[in-house]
């Protein structure tokens, strides 16, 4: 009987699953998307020729790349048994697309209940916010704090809200509500005891009008589509549908998507479409009576999730390389430095630094060309990590930054012989490719320079850089871009922190005038506390220098809108920019320029004063220096500590991975996930390549890189010295925890 029942769900499904071709029906067919995934060398193999191949001679330092997991497609996952966890499964984060889960008020919503309470407010919605955006806005971050749900009765005149949720949820939400209206009417008694600001509204005519009513038009469209949330009534007849199985293998979809698939949520509004999920036979069901183009276009856009899956389940790509050292600075031997703790459970980190005394060789031959081969193959590793993550990339969604981060490297975990001071150059190179290696980049150039010496020296390298705009004349008139970074604890979750990131920048129309361009809440804190590893990152270690280079590409773990409480931003609102004294530079001086408001304890505090510089032979480069003051001590105006860092990136970067900030679910970026398009040639010719562009990049890198080091003053001998004096070996044990970077 058992087989029998099987056997009738089977053709029931297929039934299903048979959808007319007239009816404009997506039939679903996902494996054909993960063809360019299947070949794990692909791209390897085209992407190497033209580089710098190294000769057929075996050289000296050989040191082989990191192996990783190939890429997967549905066709090779293997079914997971749900009622029994794995044993031996892999820890890593679970990926999910649900963030912003129902709670038990919005599931009610959803199926149909009447509401709990309907609470009369005394006064239309739109007088207490004209801003329909901000109502709704509102509204979810009340009904995600207090676990309620909340609509407006008819429309936003109308002064009653139906609410879900129990009597302590409805409680407290209605006490929320009065508290929103009083702060509304305490803002609007402010604004009206102001008459002359209405000089500096905007007119009728402006384009910030014409935005504002679109965006006013479009919530309002948003509003009356909320029903579609809802499940549709027993028996309703659609003019469309459409059907998707979903592959029920690694992950099932309510566990993607959230039990009611609440992540759909903006595909039901956008097109007015009824999604249900079928958890028996495993497939989705779209209805609309909007026509079969809406329900072609969600049926697609629910298909491409798993692409999203697939990319963001890989796990992310880490190189390490040593950079070979020039013949003039060749040592035989590394030893470590005990370095600073690293990590959330503070690990202690160890710097390597080469050792020994320099080789008396009349003939350097084959010095370098061992340093010409072991080059040319880290630049072949890195152009095919690079590619292979790019390719993932377009489907993620979020708030993604590619960068060239300048520092020093330390290890976390590695291997080392047990009591030896020091290893062979040669075995060290090969063991840092050993599997459970890790290291991190602390960004600190550790520069012993004074800070004036360190801007002058900066200004006076105008054979380097540029001015990034053309209003400054030299890199003198460069000005500073100030980012107060604030370390707090969630007002509402005490044992979460959270992260504000305020950014002022100078107003060139008003000499000395800075003005606030964007705050970011982060999830974290600290960043050495994120759980969130990048999906790219490519260490280039320079022993002989100390100053490491690393090519990343990270994703910000930013905090929803409807996350961000009233607190929160009553905090941002009072970050303000305090002009410094005549006779106080902050860059040089490290002197406090922000102020805030006492509505939120602050853990830590740090300020952040940036100069960013144009390279002269590409200026789309971009070379920022920053100074980092922490302020812990007993004079709140001065730094208790401080430390220089710098980085480097194409302005393009920014422009193509800003796309996947607006990115909705099942979509992926237009922009072209090839190295080509990230890695443009400097100069124009017949004779480039595809890879010209990386390799000018590389050159451009390592001449920053060369800079730096006439930054970091005497500091690098000592670190030399240092080690000769006998400072213990201490290996770092694999029960350490893993360090991210400070």
């Amino acid at each position: 009987m058992a087989d029998y029942n099987h056997k009738i769900r089977e053709k029931e499904n297929a039934k299903e699953w048979q959808i007319k071709e007239e009816a404009g029906v997506h039939k679903g067919n996902v494996h054909s998307y993960f063809n360019k995934w299947v070949d794990e060398d692909q791209t390897s193999e085209s992407a190497g020729e033209d580089l710098l191949v190294p000769p057929t001679e075996h050289p000296r330092v050989s040191v082989a790349p990191r192996s990783h997991p190939p890429p997967r497609n549905p066709n090779q996952l293997q079914k997971v048994n749900y009622k029994k966890p794995f044993r031996n499964a892999r820890q890593r984060e679970v990926i999910t697309f649900a963030g912003k889960r129902d709670n038990a008020a919005r599931a009610a919503y959803r199926a149909g209940q009447p509401p709990s309470v309907i609470f009369d407010l005394g006064v239309p919605l739109t007088e207490i916010e004209p801003s329909v955006a901000r109502v709704q806005r509102a509204f979810e971050e009340i009904g995600v704090r207090f676990g309620s749900f909340l609509l407006p009765e008819r429309s936003l005149k109308d002064t009653k809200i139906s609410i879900w949720g129990g009597q302590k949820v409805i409680d407290d939400t209605i006490t929320e509500l009065m508290q929103w209206r009083s702060r509304s009417r305490a803002r609007q008694q402010m604004l009206e005891s102001r008459p002359s600001g209405k000089d500096n509204f905007a007119k009728a005519s402006s384009v910030i009008g014409d935005n504002w009513a679109a965006e006013e038009k479009n919530a309002k469209r948003d509003a009356e589509r909320q029903h579609y949330q809802k499940a549709p009534q027993q028996g309703q007849k659609f003019k469309s549908n459409g059907y998707f199985l979903w592959p029920n293998t690694e992950i099932r979809a309510i566990d993607l998507f959230g039990p009611h698939c609440e992540a759909l949520d903006s595909l039901r509004i956008e097109h007015r479409v009824y999604i249900l999920f079928d958890e028996a036979r495993s497939v989705f069901k779209v209805h609309s009576n909007s026509g079969a183009e809406r329900v072609n276009e969600v049926v697609r856009r629910i298909e491409n999730t798993i692409k999203e899956y697939v990319a963001r389940d890989h796990r992310p790509v880490t190189l390490l390389l040593v950079e070979p050292p020039s013949p003039a600075d060749y040592r035989p031997n590394v030893q470590t430095v005990t370095g600073p703790f690293l990590g959330v459970k503070q690990a202690r980190s160890k710097i390597p630094v080469l050792h020994g005394e320099k080789p008396a060789l009349d003939d350097t031959t084959d010095l370098t060309q061992d340093a010409e081969n072991l080059t040319s193959k880290n630049k072949i590793w890195t152009y095919r990590a690079t590619q292979k993550v790019l390719e993932r990339i377009p489907y993620y969604r979020g708030y993604l930054r590619m960068r060239i981060n300048f520092g020093t490297f330390a290890l976390v975990k590695f291997q080392w012989p047990p009591g030896a001071p020091s290893v062979p150059m040669e075995k060290f190179a090969a063991n840092i490719q050993l599997p459970g290696t890790k290291g991190t980049l602390i960004r600190n150039i550790q520069s012993d320079r004074t800070p004036r010496d360190i801007l002058e020296r900066c200004r006076q390298a105008r054979d380097l850089f540029q001015a990034v705009s053309t209003s400054e004349q030299s890199l003198a008139d460069v000005p500073p871009q100030y980012v107060a970074m604030f370390y707090l604890r969630h007002p509402e979750k005490m044992d979460e922190m959270v992260q504000l990131e305020v950014t002022f920048t100078a107003n060139n129309a008003k000499e000395k005038a800075f003005e606030g361009s964007k705050a970011l809440w982060i999830k974290g804190g600290k960043p050495d506390a994120t759980t969130q590893a990048p999906p790219l990152e490519i260490f280039n270690i320079r022993l002989h220098s100390g100053i490491s280079w690393q090519l990343q590409i990270s994703m910000e773990n930013t905090i929803d809108i409807s996350r961000i409480t009233p607190r929160m931003e009553e905090f941002a609102r009072g970050v303000k920019f305090m002009e410094p004294p005549a006779n106080e530079h902050p860059a040089i001086s490290g002197y406090k320029v922000f102020a805030s408001s006492p509505t939120l304890p602050i853990l830590g505090m740090e300020q952040k004063t940036t100069f960013r510089y144009s390279l002269k032979a590409q200026p789309s480069c971009i070379f920022e220096l920053s100074r980092y003051d922490e302020y812990n001590g007993t004079d709140p105006k001065y730094p208790s500590s401080t430390q220089w860092a710098a980085s480097f990136y194409d302005r393009d970067w920014d422009v193509k991975l800003s796309e996947n900030v607006a990115l909705g679910v099942g979509q992926s970026a237009s922009w072209n996930p090839h190295t080509e398009s990230f890695f443009r040639a400097r100069n124009a010719s017949a004779s480039q390549t595809p890879h010209t562009g990386f390799i000018d990049l590389v050159r451009q890198v390592q001449a920053v890189a060369s800079f730096l080091d006439t930054l970091k003053g005497t500091l690098s001998d000592s670190r030399l010295a240092s080690t000769a004096n006998g400072i213990s070996q201490e290996t770092v044990s694999e029960s350490e925890s893993e360090a991210t970077s400070e």
